[in-house]
Protein backbone atom coordinates (compact mmCIF):
# COMPACT_ATOMS: atom_id res chain seq x y z
CA UNK A 1 0.00 0.00 0.00
CA UNK A 2 1.18 3.37 -0.69
CA UNK A 3 0.48 5.44 2.18
CA UNK A 4 1.88 8.76 1.04
CA UNK A 5 -1.22 8.94 -1.00
CA UNK A 6 -2.81 9.63 2.72
CA UNK A 7 0.21 10.62 4.82
CA UNK A 8 -0.66 14.57 4.73
CA UNK A 9 -4.35 14.00 5.82
CA UNK A 10 -3.71 11.44 8.49
CA UNK A 11 -0.60 13.49 9.90
CA UNK A 12 -3.41 16.58 10.21
CA UNK A 13 -6.08 13.98 11.99
CA UNK A 14 -3.25 11.99 13.83
CA UNK A 15 -2.34 15.28 15.15
CA UNK A 16 -5.58 16.46 15.77
CA UNK A 17 -7.09 13.76 17.90
CA UNK A 18 -3.91 11.81 19.11
CA UNK A 19 -4.03 12.96 23.07
CA UNK A 20 -7.18 11.21 22.91
CA UNK A 21 -6.34 8.07 21.90
CA UNK A 22 -4.11 6.42 19.09
CA UNK A 23 -6.05 5.02 15.68
CA UNK A 24 -3.70 3.55 13.43
CA UNK A 25 -3.64 4.00 9.55
CA UNK A 26 -4.49 0.97 8.93
CA UNK A 27 -7.40 0.59 10.57
CA UNK A 28 -8.85 3.63 9.27
CA UNK A 29 -7.92 2.25 5.19
CA UNK A 30 -9.57 -0.56 6.17
CA UNK A 31 -13.03 1.19 6.46
CA UNK A 32 -11.87 4.01 3.82
CA UNK A 33 -11.23 1.57 0.71
CA UNK A 34 -14.37 0.24 0.75
CA UNK A 35 -16.01 3.74 1.45
CA UNK A 36 -13.91 6.56 0.18
CA UNK A 37 -17.08 9.24 1.09
CA UNK A 38 -15.96 8.70 4.87
CA UNK A 39 -12.71 11.43 5.69
CA UNK A 40 -9.67 10.23 6.92
CA UNK A 41 -11.01 12.76 10.38
CA UNK A 42 -14.52 10.91 10.34
CA UNK A 43 -12.93 7.82 10.45
CA UNK A 44 -10.46 8.05 13.29
CA UNK A 45 -12.96 9.87 15.54
CA UNK A 46 -15.43 6.79 14.98
CA UNK A 47 -12.42 4.16 15.74
CA UNK A 48 -11.40 6.02 19.06
CA UNK A 49 -12.40 5.25 22.61
CA UNK A 50 -11.93 8.95 24.12
CA UNK A 51 -12.88 7.89 27.76
CA UNK A 52 -10.20 4.98 27.46
CA UNK A 53 -8.24 6.88 25.18
CA UNK A 54 -7.46 3.71 23.28
CA UNK A 55 -8.48 2.51 19.94
CA UNK A 56 -11.84 0.75 19.91
CA UNK A 57 -12.59 -3.52 19.58
CA UNK A 58 -13.80 -3.39 15.85
CA UNK A 59 -16.39 -5.15 16.55
CA UNK A 60 -17.53 -2.35 18.58
CA UNK A 61 -17.05 0.42 15.73
CA UNK A 62 -19.38 -2.09 13.28
CA UNK A 63 -21.92 -1.53 15.49
CA UNK A 64 -22.11 2.60 14.52
CA UNK A 65 -25.11 2.59 11.94
CA UNK A 66 -22.63 3.75 9.23
CA UNK A 67 -20.30 1.06 8.80
CA UNK A 68 -22.55 -1.73 10.39
CA UNK A 69 -23.77 -2.62 6.78
CA UNK A 70 -19.80 -2.60 4.93
CA UNK A 71 -18.20 -5.90 3.75
CA UNK A 72 -15.67 -4.62 6.02
CA UNK A 73 -18.40 -5.47 9.34
CA UNK A 74 -19.07 -8.96 7.78
CA UNK A 75 -18.33 -11.37 10.56
CA UNK A 76 -16.10 -13.75 8.00
CA UNK A 77 -14.21 -10.37 6.56
CA UNK A 78 -13.20 -9.74 10.26
CA UNK A 79 -12.15 -12.92 11.04
CA UNK A 80 -9.99 -12.90 7.91
CA UNK A 81 -8.57 -9.40 9.23
CA UNK A 82 -7.98 -10.76 12.68
CA UNK A 83 -4.59 -10.30 13.31
CA UNK A 84 -3.90 -6.84 10.83
CA UNK A 85 -6.87 -5.18 13.48
CA UNK A 86 -5.38 -6.52 16.23
CA UNK A 87 -5.56 -3.74 19.10
CA UNK A 88 -2.66 -2.77 21.21
CA UNK A 89 -0.84 -3.54 24.54
CA UNK A 90 -1.17 0.38 25.79
CA UNK A 91 1.22 -0.61 28.57
CA UNK A 92 4.02 2.36 27.97
CA UNK A 93 3.79 5.66 28.74
CA UNK A 94 3.75 8.83 26.09
CA UNK A 95 8.07 9.97 26.00
CA UNK A 96 7.42 13.35 26.38
CA UNK A 97 5.82 15.45 29.05
CA UNK A 98 5.01 18.29 27.55
CA UNK A 99 1.34 20.11 26.35
CA UNK A 100 1.93 20.75 22.53
CA UNK A 101 4.27 18.94 20.31
CA UNK A 102 3.67 18.13 16.39
CA UNK A 103 4.20 14.99 14.84
CA UNK A 104 5.67 15.17 12.03
CA UNK A 105 6.41 11.58 10.63
CA UNK A 106 4.83 8.19 11.92
CA UNK A 107 5.33 4.39 12.10
CA UNK A 108 5.96 3.13 8.54
CA UNK A 109 5.26 6.28 6.63
CA UNK A 110 6.89 6.45 2.78
CA UNK A 111 8.68 9.75 2.69
CA UNK A 112 11.38 11.96 1.04
CA UNK A 113 13.90 12.64 3.30
CA UNK A 114 16.94 14.82 2.15
CA UNK A 115 15.43 13.97 -1.31
CA UNK A 116 15.88 10.24 -0.75
CA UNK A 117 12.90 7.83 -0.50
CA UNK A 118 12.34 6.25 3.00
CA UNK A 119 9.89 4.43 5.30
CA UNK A 120 9.86 5.55 8.59
CA UNK A 121 10.69 2.68 11.36
CA UNK A 122 9.23 5.31 14.19
CA UNK A 123 7.12 7.74 15.15
CA UNK A 124 8.87 12.08 15.28
CA UNK A 125 7.53 14.57 17.68
CA UNK A 126 8.92 17.86 16.75
CA UNK A 127 8.96 19.95 19.95
CA UNK A 128 12.15 22.81 20.94
CA UNK A 129 15.40 21.65 21.32
CA UNK A 130 16.45 19.92 25.47
CA UNK A 131 12.72 19.20 26.25
CA UNK A 132 13.23 16.49 28.61
CA UNK A 133 12.79 12.74 27.07
CA UNK A 134 11.29 9.96 29.51
CA UNK A 135 12.15 6.03 29.37
CA UNK A 136 8.65 5.13 28.68
CA UNK A 137 9.13 1.73 30.57
CA UNK A 138 10.73 -0.20 33.48
CA UNK A 139 13.82 -1.81 32.16
CA UNK A 140 17.76 -1.23 31.30
CA UNK A 141 19.96 1.18 30.02
CA UNK A 142 21.45 -1.09 26.88
CA UNK A 143 23.19 1.30 24.63
CA UNK A 144 24.18 5.17 25.08
CA UNK A 145 25.66 6.21 22.00
CA UNK A 146 26.82 9.65 21.81
CA UNK A 147 28.68 10.62 18.51
CA UNK A 148 27.41 13.74 17.82
CA UNK A 149 28.93 17.06 19.94
CA UNK A 150 26.85 19.67 18.40
CA UNK A 151 23.10 20.29 17.75
CA UNK A 152 23.07 20.33 14.35
CA UNK A 153 20.73 18.61 11.79
CA UNK A 154 22.47 15.96 8.83
CA UNK A 155 22.69 18.84 6.26
CA UNK A 156 25.04 20.39 8.34
CA UNK A 157 26.98 17.62 10.51
CA UNK A 158 26.87 14.78 7.82
CA UNK A 159 26.73 12.61 10.80
CA UNK A 160 23.99 10.07 9.81
CA UNK A 161 23.84 8.26 13.20
CA UNK A 162 23.53 11.40 15.45
CA UNK A 163 22.72 10.64 19.56
CA UNK A 164 20.69 7.48 20.86
CA UNK A 165 19.72 5.79 23.58
CA UNK A 166 18.21 1.94 23.75
CA UNK A 167 16.48 0.59 26.45
CA UNK A 168 15.23 -2.94 26.81
CA UNK A 169 11.74 -3.06 28.53
CA UNK A 170 10.69 -5.75 31.21
CA UNK A 171 9.07 -6.89 33.77
CA UNK A 172 5.35 -6.38 32.96
CA UNK A 173 5.63 -7.38 29.62
CA UNK A 174 5.00 -10.64 28.53
CA UNK A 175 8.15 -10.22 26.12
CA UNK A 176 11.21 -7.98 26.22
CA UNK A 177 11.19 -4.84 23.57
CA UNK A 178 13.78 -2.36 22.97
CA UNK A 179 12.98 1.50 22.44
CA UNK A 180 14.90 3.66 20.79
CA UNK A 181 15.23 7.49 20.97
CA UNK A 182 17.44 9.53 18.54
CA UNK A 183 18.24 12.66 17.91
CA UNK A 184 19.14 13.69 21.06
CA UNK A 185 20.57 17.11 21.82
CA UNK A 186 24.39 16.65 22.45
CA UNK A 187 25.59 15.85 26.58
CA UNK A 188 22.46 15.28 27.53
CA UNK A 189 22.35 11.76 28.29
CA UNK A 190 21.20 11.46 32.17
CA UNK A 191 21.36 7.35 32.35
CA UNK A 192 24.48 5.11 31.70
CA UNK A 193 24.48 1.55 30.03
CA UNK A 194 23.43 -0.76 32.72
CA UNK A 195 21.05 1.28 34.44
CA UNK A 196 17.74 0.15 35.27
CA UNK A 197 15.13 2.56 34.64
CA UNK A 198 11.31 2.67 35.21
CA UNK A 199 8.06 4.92 33.88
CA UNK A 200 8.95 8.87 33.59
CA UNK A 201 12.62 8.28 34.59
CA UNK A 202 14.44 11.10 32.38
CA UNK A 203 17.14 9.87 30.27
CA UNK A 204 17.87 12.67 27.83
CA UNK A 205 16.83 15.90 26.16
CA UNK A 206 14.99 16.89 22.52
CA UNK A 207 17.73 17.47 19.67
CA UNK A 208 18.44 17.48 15.80
CA UNK A 209 21.37 15.23 15.46
CA UNK A 210 21.98 12.25 13.02
CA UNK A 211 20.06 11.86 10.16
CA UNK A 212 17.36 14.54 11.47
CA UNK A 213 16.02 17.97 9.35
CA UNK A 214 15.17 19.86 12.80
CA UNK A 215 14.74 19.42 16.12
CA UNK A 216 12.45 15.98 17.69
CA UNK A 217 12.51 12.96 19.15
CA UNK A 218 12.45 9.84 17.07
CA UNK A 219 10.59 7.24 19.46
CA UNK A 220 10.90 3.41 17.98
CA UNK A 221 10.31 0.20 19.40
CA UNK A 222 11.21 -2.91 18.12
CA UNK A 223 11.93 -6.88 19.52
CA UNK A 224 14.78 -8.21 20.48
CA UNK A 225 15.67 -9.51 16.92
CA UNK A 226 15.12 -5.93 15.15
CA UNK A 227 11.71 -6.50 14.12
CA UNK A 228 9.70 -3.46 14.27
CA UNK A 229 7.08 -2.59 15.65
CA UNK A 230 4.46 0.32 15.56
CA UNK A 231 5.51 2.27 18.82
CA UNK A 232 2.29 3.74 18.97
CA UNK A 233 -0.08 0.98 19.73
CA UNK A 234 2.46 0.51 22.84
CA UNK A 235 1.21 4.01 24.16
CA UNK A 236 -1.46 4.27 26.79
CA UNK A 237 -1.86 8.08 26.99
CA UNK A 238 -3.56 7.71 30.99
CA UNK A 239 -0.25 7.17 32.02
CA UNK A 240 0.46 10.83 33.09
CA UNK A 241 3.64 11.73 35.24
CA UNK A 242 3.17 13.02 38.51
CA UNK A 243 4.80 15.73 40.62
CA UNK A 244 6.97 12.70 42.54
CA UNK A 245 7.72 10.89 39.30
CA UNK A 246 5.84 7.72 40.11
CA UNK A 247 3.11 6.87 37.89
CA UNK A 248 -0.17 5.00 37.59
CA UNK A 249 0.58 1.51 36.80
CA UNK A 250 -1.22 -0.12 33.56
CA UNK A 251 -4.70 -1.01 34.89
CA UNK A 252 -5.28 1.87 37.13
CA UNK A 253 -6.76 5.12 35.07
CA UNK A 254 -7.05 7.13 38.90
CA UNK A 255 -4.86 7.34 41.97
CA UNK A 256 -8.00 6.01 43.75
CA UNK A 257 -8.45 3.12 41.84
CA UNK A 258 -4.89 1.76 42.65
CA UNK A 259 -4.93 3.15 46.19
CA UNK A 260 -8.26 1.12 46.60
CA UNK A 261 -6.24 -1.98 45.12
CA UNK A 262 -3.65 -1.77 47.44
CA UNK A 263 -5.66 -1.70 50.26
CA UNK A 264 -7.25 -5.19 49.40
Amino acid sequence: MNNADYASSYLETVNKHLKNGYVPLQRILYFYLENNSFTIDTLYEMNQNIELKIVKEVSNVCEDLRVKNMIACMNTTLQENEEYLRVGTNLFNFPLNVSSFTVTSFFNEQRIIYGINNVHNGWDFAVPAQTPVYSVCNGIVTKVNYTQSENIPYDQSGNAIGNTITIRCRNEYSENYDVVFAHLYPNSAKVHVGDQVSHWTEVASVGTTGHSTGNHLHYQVQEENGTLLDGMKFINFTLTKEPDNSYIPPGFNTKEALLKAINK
